[in-house]
């Protein structure tokens, strides 16, 4: 079925570019902080930005879980599908509880 496809340059690839991001977020981290780029308006404008992306992903899980349910029934995808919903939600719930806790 996947006579062309390299399981082990996809294996390689994905590490790799989770260390790209890091470094690169290491830098832009640290350039920010000389110039200051990270002020009340910068958390402000990233904090809408996050719920929004939140409420997106959300609404994304919820159809994909119902197209998974119409088109292939209970298999592996719907369980991981599941089991990425919970993760979801149950970080929503923990960081309602740190952001509750700190005001």
């Amino acid at each position: 079925m996947y006579e062309g496809f390299n399981i082990w340059a996809f294996l390689a690839g994905l590490p790799l570019a989770v260390v790209i991001i890091f470094i690169t977020m290491l830098i832009n981290r640290k350039r920010g902080k000389k110039e200051r780029w990270f002020d009340e308006r910068y958390r402000t404008i990233h904090q809408h930005a996050r719920s929004i992306s939140w409420c997106a992903t959300t609404v994304a899980i919820l159809i994909a879980w119902a197209v998974i349910i119409i088109v292939e029934g209970p298999q592996l995808a719907f369980f991981i599908l599941t089991g990425i919903w919970v993760v979801h939600m149950a970080s929503y719930a923990i960081g309602t509880a740190i952001a509750s806790s700190k005001n």
